[in-house]
């Protein structure tokens, strides 16, 4: 990607294009003549032009101080090259409010190599020989990072010294893959391999291919409670061609030092990323850190001509070796340049031009945490993609509810905006489950109505015979004008569960069941005191129980088609929404019900993404209690629907074909992500006939429901699902699948009848009855 066009201002509020001038060009003259920095730069660089050509690096990349040498070789080609110098300055500059970036095709198809090496040094001279086939990405991890990750959890041969992942693109259809995927083996098989070369065109092996390395960071993370990857010397470039020797010396440092360290990078440009492990508030560590800030750049800097910074930048770690690196003079007309652009130091300060040292900026108390601070949380939060606003967002949040000085009263209006859609939780390399802090929170001050009706919902046969009552009127209440009237009636009700609750009329209401799941199939349910019917029980949820939405029925046909006849044993709220309002020993209350009736069964299938999740962290609720254990047998017994489909032996036949093709796509739950369902749904809908199966945007992103959280605060919600909305719009989709009670209402509101929404199951039961129709002679 190039940017094309930058917008710039410097410290007097002056804005420019800041794009390529020909020097010929009037245009540029006029540019040169309104901004006075621009003229000193010019000059500044013309002057010293002999001097920018001897400190040019001789690496293939360097992001450490200012980059003369682009504008430099514009000035060779005639032109005023100002991107070069405003990218990469790192704010110290100016301010880059707007950026035409030009797009690349991706490529036609793509092959990926997982090659393990016995020597090390085998690795680097088989590098420039691999850079021959112009391979799109080619890196490394040493055999310590082989270690960390752990060999036998990747199928790593326990003798490999590194590994290298290679990938070649074919970007025209003049490329063939399949001989350069040939090239490739003969040039590695000159070496000593642990292994044969694995080699993957599929993108389904190619990201298994991709597994180990993916795994690094969150590895890293979660190696040790107190000691965190450290990023001082992270970011080296050496010759490519002693990628191999780099490595060598650093795996004889840290070993020297007795520091775990994860050595891994872009060897085919010798950049190398170089991660040890510390507790920087212990003095030992400390000391070993500061000593290997010094020792490794400086033997970067001397023995290999390196760079100390490829990729990452300046910023306040390594500025104090800008200097050193380039030598007084030219760090010299770097601060000129800084102090032409920013003669008051404003932007950025201590950024790329400093000589403090690195420890001073080290922030211990952060260290100390497991958040990293790197903001994967605030791409997923919803909340966040809605307010914008670090105190509304999961990192945010974080730093709130961990601060020593919280306090619930001065941070209940952040601290109630989490929806608890664990999107926090999968996407941290730390595994930092920032819900869970904040449900840990909510649950010192529990919500005072929320509770009231969570104690009605625990006793079972009053609690359904008020939902029935209101089934069986809903044909009334649940008119337009009713549902004003209902939601003008109930809102002093509402503020108990927030300021912002409400039953808007817009909340397209699920249809109550008057006769509820268990009343349909008693057959199913085991008497009291005997044995199971049945290995497998059916955990339905409250939705499932008391909507007249057909999704329990088709989780019973599913399940009865794959030969199992499920048992509905008694069974109370999974516990979710109870503790997402903080009464956490209600929770547990029926948290305990449900380990004892499940405890008989050798399976629990569910059909809901959050039960699902729940009672896949029972473990966590009981953590340290006596309920742990069985809670933990529980855990590895729960699976989802989908899962099971996907896993059973039975494949029940499907119909043949399907004249009309229906376009489906799937909108993944947040909370069966959580509990690591995501390709199962994926892979049965795209084989189901009669489907055409799309991937629409954003399928991963949450919808807003998030339980009760469409009525808790229904105006976030529905901008949080108009991103959902367009998402949908744009696949075409006639169907949206899910599996998610919660997200099928959301869905439902927010899609207003633009597209069906069915649960998973339902669609394979549509699926299995078609089959049946033809069989019998029936319409398709």
């Amino acid at each position: 990607m190039a940017p094309s066009k930058i917008m710039w201002r410097h410290s007097e509020s002056v804005w420019l294009d800041a794009k390529v001038y020909g020097f010929g060009d009037l245009n540029c003259a006029d540019l040169l003549k309104a901004h006075r920095p621009l003229r000193d730069l010019q000059v500044l660089l013309q002057e010293n032009a002999t001097l920018i050509a001897q400190k040019r690096p001789t690496v293939s990349k360097n992001s450490c101080g200012y980059n003369p040498f682009g504008l430099a070789d514009g000035f060779a080609r005639g032109c005023f090259d100002l991107p070069k110098l405003f990218v990469g300055s790192e704010g110290t500059l100016g301010l880059i409010s707007e950026a035409t970036i030009r797009l690349v095709e991706k490529p036609r198809a793509t092959l990926t190599a997982l090659i393990h090496f016995y020597r090390l040094d085998d690795v680097g001279e088989a590098v420039p020989k691999l850079l021959e086939l112009s391979p799109s990405a080619l890196e490394v991890m040493d055999a310590n990072t082989l270690n960390l990750i752990g060999r036998a959890k990747h199928a790593i041969p326990a003798d490999a010294a590194a590994t290298l992942l290679a990938e070649l693109d074919a970007d025209g259809a003049g490329i063939d893959l399949r001989a350069q995927a040939e090239r490739m083996t003969e040039i590695c098989r000159r070496y000593r391999l642990t292994s044969d070369p694995v080699i993957a065109f599929e993108p389904e092996q190619r990201e298994q291919l991709w597994k180990a390395r993916k795994a690094l960071y969150p590895t890293l993370y979660r190696f040790d409670p107190r000691k965190k990857p450290i990023n001082f010397v992270d970011d080296v470039v050496v010759p490519a061609e002693r990628i191999g020797e780099l490595i060598r010396y650093l795996e004889e440092f840290f070993a020297g030092q007795r520091v775990p360290v994860a050595i891994f990078g872009h060897i085919g440009n010798g950049n190398a990323h170089i991660i040890p492990l510390l507790d920087v508030n212990d003095q030992d560590d400390f000391q070993k850190m500061v000593q290997g800030y010094h020792e490794i750049h400086q033997t970067v800097l001397g023995r290999f001509g390196g760079s100390i910074c490829g990729e990452h930048g300046d910023g306040r770690v390594r500025a104090e070796y800008v200097r050193t690196m380039f030598g007084p003079e030219l760090y010299d007309l770097f601060v000129r340049v800084k102090q032409s652009f920013d003669p008051s130091g404003v932007l950025n300060p201590g950024i790329k031009i400093s000589d403090r040292p690195f420890t001073d900026h080290i922030d211990y108390v952060r260290l100390s945490k497991p958040c990293a601070t790197c903001a994967k949380c605030n791409a997923v939060c919803p909340v966040y993609d809605v307010f914008q606003s670090e105190d509304m967002s999961s990192r945010g949040w974080f730093e709130i509810v961990t601060d020593k000085n919280y306090s619930y009263l001065n941070s209940k209006r952040v601290v109630e905006a989490c929806l608890n859609c664990k999107s926090c939780r999968t996407a941290c390399p730390a595994g930092v489950d920032v819900s869970q802090l904040i449900l840990d929170r909510r649950a010192e001050h529990p919500n005072k109505m929320a509770g009231v009706i969570f104690r009605f919902h625990a006793q079972t046969v009053q609690f359904e015979k008020f939902l029935k009552l209101l089934a069986r009127y809903q044909p009334i209440w649940d008119r337009p004008l009713m549902r004003r009237l209902l939601d003008y009636l109930t809102k002093p009700f509402m503020r108990g569960l927030a300021e912002t609750a409400r039953l808007s009329p817009q909340l397209v209401m699920p249809r109550l069941a008057r006769q509820h799941l268990c009343d349909r199939y008693p057959e199913l349910i085991p008497q009291a005191g005997q044995a199971a019917r049945s290995p497998v029980a059916y955990f339905h949820g409250c939705a499932a129980n008391y909507f007249d939405d057909g999704v329990g029925d088709a989780v019973i046909a599913v399940l009865r088609k794959h030969g199992v006849e499920p048992d509905l044993p008694p069974q109370r709220c999974s516990g979710t929404p109870i503790e997402t309002y903080g009464h956490r020993a209600l929770a547990k209350e029926g948290a305990r019900v449900n380990l004892a009736s499940l405890a008989k069964y050798d399976k629990v299938v569910t059909g809901c993404a959050s039960c699902t999740l729940m009672l896949k962290d029972y473990p966590t609720l009981f953590t340290g209690e006596p309920e742990q254990a069985a809670a933990q047998v529980l855990a590895k017994r729960v699976t989802h629907i989908s899962e099971f489909v996907s896993q059973s032996p039975v494949k029940p036949a499907m119909a043949n074909s399907q004249p009309t093709r229906c376009k489906v796509a799937y909108h993944s739950s947040c909370h069966l992500r959580a509990a690591g369902v995501t390709k199962e749904p994926r892979a049965i809908l795209a084989g189901l006939p009669g489907v055409e199966y799309v991937e629409m945007p954003d399928a991963d992103r949450c919808a807003g429901g998030a339980g009760t959280y469409l009525v808790k605060d229904f105006e976030t919600s529905q901008r949080i699902v108009e991103r959902k909305r367009r998402a949908v719009e744009q696949s075409g989709a006639e169907v949206v699948a899910t599996s998610c009670p919660a997200c099928m209402i959301q869905l439902r509101t927010g899609l207003q009848g633009a597209a069906e929404v069915k649960h998973v199951a339902q669609l394979i039961q549509e699926a299995y009855e078609a089959a049946d129709q033809q069989t019998s002679g029936g319409p398709a």
